[in-house]
């Protein structure tokens, strides 16, 4: 019984110095709200409200390991979007984390597949696609995106094409 009752003791003991770890890894919180807001005001093409989700010293990685500022980031966007009848990602699978990691840092990720369909040959695309920001006091202060550019290259490839054919037989 002597011996019963220092185990119990032991373990009660040693669960109570057990140190509790915060959470690391979330489904909801108010950067993942922010990351969807990011991605309407892009679906919207509200370009002035894309760009107030950033910080000024934000640097953005799509497919580069070279960063680009969000002002020109944007601005890509806003350039490269001209060329489609109808953008955004598809309202099913699409799914976010929000992980804090080791040195305290507040990670989203986000995985959707995006479609596009084009203005000159009513063609369209889905492209899945991975993002990854990096929150700072309500801002994105880091970006990176990964997707494959093959399928989009090629349709603006054979548009490019289809234009010159078109001028050449018109000369």
């Amino acid at each position: 019984m002597k011996t019963l009752s220092v185990l119990v003791l032991s373990l009660l003991f040693l669960w109570g110095c057990k140190e509790d770890k915060p959470d690391r890894y979330f489904s909801a919180s108010p950067e993942i709200d922010q990351t969807k807001a990011l991605i309407g005001d892009y679906e919207k093409g509200d370009w002035k409200a894309m760009q107030a989700h950033y910080a000024d010293t934000a640097k953005i990685y799509h497919n580069s390991t070279r960063a680009i500022s969000a002002s020109d980031f944007v601005k890509s966007f806003q350039e490269g979007t001209a060329g489609y009848q109808s953008y955004g990602f598809q309202d099913n699978d699409q799914y976010y984390e929000m992980i804090i990691d080791d040195k305290d840092e507040r990670w989203v990720n986000f995985w959707g597949n995006w479609e596009a369909t084009f203005k000159e040959k009513d063609t369209s695309l889905v492209v899945p696609v991975h993002v990854t920001l990096e929150f700072k006091d309500g801002k994105v202060v880091e970006e990176h995106a990964y997707y494959d550019t093959a399928g989009l290259m090629m349709i603006m490839n054979k548009i490019a094409a289809d234009k010159a054919a078109a001028e050449e037989m018109n000369n």
